[in-house]
């Protein structure tokens, strides 16, 4: 056998290896978290109170996007920072921000939870990992965000995250196809939403009871199921959008075409089709919110 072929045969064993060290490492964590959620049952249950303060996040969110499709063109952004400082102006605004903080660190405990309980080496279970990682890093910086609005009496700053993203990258050698990736990435991810989690409703094996099948559950568990269905489109459609505006700015080399949540439902609500997207993307964000509060006590790690 000629030297290469044997050295790409031993590094394919040695890739194959550390691959299999990694899967059993991960098992190794997801049995021991396991038997200790197990033993200690209040610790689901307190985390599932997480979801509720994510509800109020995509309900106002909502709220906001409908409010934008009706051209009021309220100061709140439809975003998640936009929810807290809807909520810093209410009446005992200072007083919900705080329960919703402490629910935030709840939901972001219950993502890392789920994270450490996954067992399997599959490309399938490491997305799962990372996307879950993501999830409960992203909801603990929100929480950080209404922690500190609670202490200092101030709004938080308008999110231009995506915007900042895309001038750093387009400063960079190559930016311009890594900034077309991550728009094309994130168009992936819409659609990943609307099929995989709305159309096919994959979202409810995470439910206990709930079948993805309409007809096999109950009046109640349908309509979470139908919830759940429009909820999940709903954001992959804004998903989608934001996508699309970040691989528009790539290719006209302009950091001002990308949008996050807020202006792209403002930049689409432009036109009367415009406002009809942005419609459905106000009631699916609103749809996701009621989700994901009547979903809690239904779910599991």
């Amino acid at each position: 056998m000629p030297a290469g072929e044997h050295t790409e045969t031993m590094g394919d064993r040695g890739t194959r290896s550390a691959s299999e060290s990694a899967g059993k490492a991960a098992d190794s964590v997801a049995d021991s978290v396991d038997d200790a959620v197990d033993d200690n049952p209040w610790v689901e249950r307190l985390t599932q109170w997480g979801w509720i303060a994510k509800a109020a996040v995509y309900t106002l969110m909502g709220l906001t996007a409908l409010q934008i499709a009706r051209q009021s063109a309220p100061d709140d952004e439809a975003s998640p920072e936009g929810s807290i400082g809807r909520v810093s102006e209410a009446p005992l605004g200072r007083a919900v921000l705080v329960v919703l903080t402490v629910g935030l660190v709840l939901y972001s405990v219950w993502r890392i939870l789920s994270v450490a309980v996954i067992h399997g080496n599959e490309l399938s279970d490491w997305a799962e990992r990372i996307g879950y990682s993501f999830s409960a890093v992203f909801y603990l910086l929100l929480a950080w965000t209404a922690g500190k609005a609670v202490l200092t009496g101030v709004q938080p700053e308008k999110s231009n995250s995506v915007e900042s993203l895309s001038k750093s990258l387009l400063e960079m050698t190559a930016g311009r196809w890594l900034l077309g990736a991550v728009g094309l990435g994130t168009i992936a991810v819409g659609l990943y939403f609307i099929v995989h989690k709305g159309i096919q409703r994959s979202f409810a094996d995470d439910l206990d009871g709930v079948s993805a099948t309409p007809r096999n559950n109950g009046p109640k568990r349908r309509a979470l199921l139908i919830s759940g269905m429009i909820g999940w489109i709903g954001r992959g459609i804004v998903t989608g959008l934001v996508g699309y505006f970040v691989v528009r700015s790539a290719v006209r080399f302009d950091p001002d075409d990308a949008r996050g949540f807020d202006r792209t439902l403002r930049q689409v609500a432009g036109t009367s089709l415009g406002t009809a997207l942005v419609l459905v993307c106000a009631f699916g964000l609103i749809a996701y919110g009621l989700f994901c509060f009547f979903s809690h006590r239904f779910r599991s790690l």
